[in-house]
């Protein structure tokens, strides 16, 4: 079972034909009507409230969006739909499925390099090693982390890789590929330990249907622990709304035989939250609560808060970001596992650890 939808990129069109606007509100119908007269862009009105920009093979789709970025504001852009009609083709609607906003088509023309990523499966991972609090020379686990470069082979650093795909509506394909490709990466390079993998739930639709790739490729892989060698790590949970929607996520994980991960634990309210409703087999305590914990009080206080509770539901602790051997040495009796610059960066070949007192 697979989805035509999520493994296809779609370009935008390099031929002719006509693009279609449909301002939601009279002002910005009126707005753009009057910066298209002051850029000298071609538009016609075929029906009251649609203008019509013809594209043509010279610069195509792109150079159109490219003029109407520099015409129009943000808002004005989110505050329109636009549907792009190749060759000589009359709108119908077959084309509906193909309507965005205009903020979206600008954004996925400025999400070239991206596209070209995804649908030349060129995403990497670099590693980093978990270890054990107690005795940091002995890896626990590794975490994927994504990487990627421009076909020019510039560093598009993970920040602007997302920030990217979700304005260009791409989450979905980015978080899929970066599923796949963290598995491959990690057989290729022979890790034979537990491994995290990084998910966004919000670009997760149908948990029964959209994770099949995901299982099938592990359940494929010719060694290692299967299933129970992989733990799922839910990131960006403060753009969780639906947190029932995440419980069907982590249940089909758990019915598959993964374990899962929440992320960034005390950075806000909302992981809190979800501490007793998901039940997950790890927390992740956020770098923020933990840099220079050993220094401050209040942050003692709240991390040992944080760790009581996870010890009376059952939830294994890592502490991440960890940069100073203090840092470590106040932590390592207060969780079970640690994971920072300070035992190793994260590397392409999976890295060994180095003891902080070696």
């Amino acid at each position: 079972m697979s989805c035509p939808d999520c493994e296809r990129i779609d370009l935008l069109p390099a031929e002719s034909g006509t693009l279609y606007l449909a301002p939601v509100l009279a002002h910005t119908r009126a707005v753009l009507r009057s910066r298209m007269v002051e850029e000298q862009l071609p538009c016609s009105e075929p029906v009251s409230g649609i203008l019509a920009m013809p594209v043509d093979n010279n610069g195509g789709l792109g150079d159109t969006l490219v003029r109407l970025e520099q015409a129009l504001s943000g808002a004005e852009q989110s505050g329109c739909r636009a549907t792009f009609v190749p060759g000589d083709e009359t709108f119908s609607l077959a084309h509906l499925q193909d309507t965005h906003l205009l903020s979206t088509l600008i954004a996925r023309h400025n999400a070239r390099d991206l596209a070209a990523i995804l649908a030349n499966d060129s995403l990497d991972f670099h590693f980093q090693p978990i270890v054990h609090a107690a005795q940091p020379e002995e890896v626990f686990a590794y975490e994927a982390l994504v990487r990627a470069r421009t076909p020019a082979g510039d560093v598009i650093p993970p920040n602007e890789l997302f920030k990217t795909a979700r304005a260009a509506e791409l989450l979905f394909h980015l978080d899929r590929s970066a599923r796949i490709n963290a598995i491959r990466r990690a057989t290729e390079r022979g890790i034979g330990s537990r491994l995290f993998i990084n998910f966004n739930p919000t670009a997760i639709y149908d948990p029964a249907f959209c994770l099949e790739t995901t299982v099938r490729e592990i359940l494929s892989r010719p060694d290692g622990d299967g299933p129970s060698g992989f733990v799922f790590e839910v990131i960006e949970s403060d753009y969780v709304t639906d947190v029932d929607h995440l419980s069907r996520i982590v249940d089909r994980y758990r019915r598959a035989g993964f374990q899962v991960a929440l992320d960034d634990l005390g950075a806000g309210y909302a992981s809190l939250n979800m501490l007793s409703q998901l039940r997950p087999d790890y927390v992740k305590i956020d770098r923020q609560l933990v840099s220079g914990i050993d220094r401050d009080i209040y942050q003692q206080k709240i991390l040992g808060k944080i760790t009581e509770l996870a010890r009376e539901l059952e939830i294994q602790t890592v502490a991440e970001g960890i940069e100073t051997v203090e840092e470590w040495r106040w932590l390592k009796d207060q969780v079970d596992y640690c994971q920072g610059y300070l035992f190793a960066r994260p590397a392409a070949e999976p890295p060994m650890p180095v003891h902080p007192e070696a």
